[in-house]
């Protein structure tokens, strides 16, 4: 069990260090959003207020605490999956209140 708790761990952490090597994720998120349309992502980007910016920066940070807490869990022998189904939810919200951050201000800005 341990060694798939390893496993596990070192593939998702593996995920975690590609996708933060790629672009900028809130970037990659407006993509997923808009059927993968690159434009419409970098528009929303483009025109953020500083403090908008700062706001994604932070969700961001926040999403990469709580996989990284995940990590944690899995990596223990009995890990506890209540846990684990709570920040998987945390995050999904993160990332729901940061989609409609972008989206709201792509309206602003049109």
């Amino acid at each position: 069990m341990e060694n798939m708790n390893h496993g596990f761990m070192k593939n998702n952490m593996n995920i975690s260090n590609m996708e933060m090597t790629n672009k900028d994720m809130s970037c990659k998120m407006m993509d997923k959003q808009n059927g993968g349309n690159h434009m419409m992502g970098k528009m929303g980007m483009m025109n953020m207020t500083p403090e908008l910016k700062k706001q994604m920066q932070d969700d961001m940070i926040k999403i990469q605490e709580k996989q990284l807490e995940i990590s944690k869990i899995m990596n223990t022998t009995n890990p506890d999956m209540k846990k684990v189904e709570k920040l998987n939810n945390e995050i999904y919200q993160i990332k729901a209140n940061h989609m409609t951050k972008m989206q709201q201000n792509i309206m602003k800005t049109n």
